[in-house]
């Protein structure tokens, strides 16, 4: 099968503005296609438990990232459960800058949508603070239920990505990403699950 469609220019998008277009975007009311990613983050974990988890983490991290690592890892199914029960809304699956490429007013034209679906509010968020070298903070200042979501996302994000870099002959950023990103994952281990 070919897909074909419309050439977009690729466009320099401030993080903040792609953060309030996913916004706009997740507050769009549709029904749940049949077709549709479900339990997105839930098959990432899981294919990462496959791989032996967090454990090549916990020497290249400092002792209070690895104990909070530690204790996210432990308690991941109370995570993915609170996440089941925040609000379901549309979900890109995949927001990074490579797959939010250009504008068409103030929305963002959106590429790849393999894991589009229904999922946890603040999905996309969180996994767009993983993709952006620019601090999250300001993308991040939004309604708690959002916020969790992103954060719980955010965390679980870049500590894989970075568990499965070290494995890679080029690992590139990706444990950088993760001490850069140790706020979220302390917060995420922090608050009650």
């Amino acid at each position: 099968m070919t897909v074909l469609s419309e050439y977009v220019e690729p466009v320099e998008v401030d993080a903040a503005r792609m953060a309030e277009a996913l916004g706009r975007f997740g507050r769009v009311e549709i029904a749940e296609p049949p077709w549709g990613a479900r339990d997105v983050l839930r098959d990432r974990l899981a294919t990462v438990e496959a791989r032996g988890g967090w454990d090549v983490l916990w020497e290249h991290v400092s002792a209070s990232l690895r104990e909070a690592l530690q204790s996210l890892w432990v308690r991941r199914f109370a995570a993915l459960a609170e996440l089941d029960a925040l609000p379901r809304v549309p979900t890109h699956g995949d927001a990074h800058p490579g797959n939010l490429s250009g504008w068409d007013g103030e929305n963002v034209v959106a590429l790849d949508w393999e894991q589009f679906g229904l999922g946890p509010a603040g999905f996309d968020l969180g996994y767009l603070v993983v993709a952006v070298p620019e601090h999250a903070g300001s993308m991040l200042a939004v309604e708690s239920v959002v916020r969790r979501g992103a954060v719980l996302t955010a965390a679980f994000t870049v500590a894989s990505r970075a568990a499965w870099s070290l494995g890679q002959p080029s690992p590139g950023d990706h444990l950088d990403r993760l001490r850069q990103l140790a706020y979220y994952i302390e917060e995420a281990s922090s608050q009650a699950l």
